[in-house]
């Protein structure tokens, strides 16, 4: 029996999903990305070109884990542009493992919009009698510690954590008890971070009322 055109053209779909490679609608079914906004993104380089089999692009896991990397730093306010600098740091042999744990480094930290809850905080100090100027110098102080608290412990994570999980082999299950266990990790950051905070803060507070005494 002579087959028809649509199954003609099913059968490399059909060919493709057996070793993990998918037609471009199949991708964009997957990933929540509209299919002209994937050719986009590969017509800027931040996804390599798809794998040709006939008249048919195939997309492997490697598009598909650049594809979520690039949605989760848009979700995190990267610009098109941004977003194509910091994939071109990326190494040359950077794997699928590698580009999931970037990804999941990103959305671990996902957080309520940071401006609206600085407004809000400064509504509410300024009702205490805190005068702008006063708001604007903590801040100031505020970020220029924490910055510099952020970037050890961000060299402290890739040291003990990445670096380590890097140099051997893991399967797709154990990479996706790390992804889920990141979030975790930032929680307990957090509250190391606040119990150190108030530890400092009562220290301050106690020697200041013993020099006074």
């Amino acid at each position: 029996m002579a087959q028809t055109r649509s199954e003609t053209a099913a059968e490399p779909t059909m060919a493709g999903a057996a070793d993990g490679m998918l037609t471009v609608d199949e991708l964009a079914e997957a990933t929540g990305v509209s299919v002209r906004n994937i050719r986009y993104y590969a017509s800027l380089g931040l996804l390599p070109p798809p794998v040709r089999r006939g008249r048919v692009a195939y997309y492997g896991p490697e598009h598909r884990a650049r594809l979520d990397l690039t949605t989760a730093l848009q979700e995190h306010g990267f610009t098109l542009q941004a977003i194509e600098r910091y994939l071109a740091r990326l190494p040359e042999d950077v794997t699928v493992e590698d580009l999931a744990m970037q990804r999941a480094m990103i959305t671990s930290w996902t957080m309520p919009d940071a401006d609206e809850v600085l407004r809000d905080i400064g509504r509410e100090l300024r009702r205490l009698g805190l005068s702008r100027d006063a708001l604007a110098a903590a801040h100031e102080l505020t970020e220029r510690h924490l910055d510099a608290l952020a970037g050890d412990l961000r060299t402290l994570l890739e040291d003990e954590v990445l670096d380590p999980w890097r140099r051997t082999h893991h399967s797709p299950g154990e990479l996706a008890v790390l992804e889920e266990g990141l979030p975790r990790l930032r929680g307990l950051v957090v509250q190391s971070v606040m119990i150190s905070f108030q530890t400092a803060v009562n220290r301050t507070i106690g020697r200041s009322l013993r020099r006074s005494v």
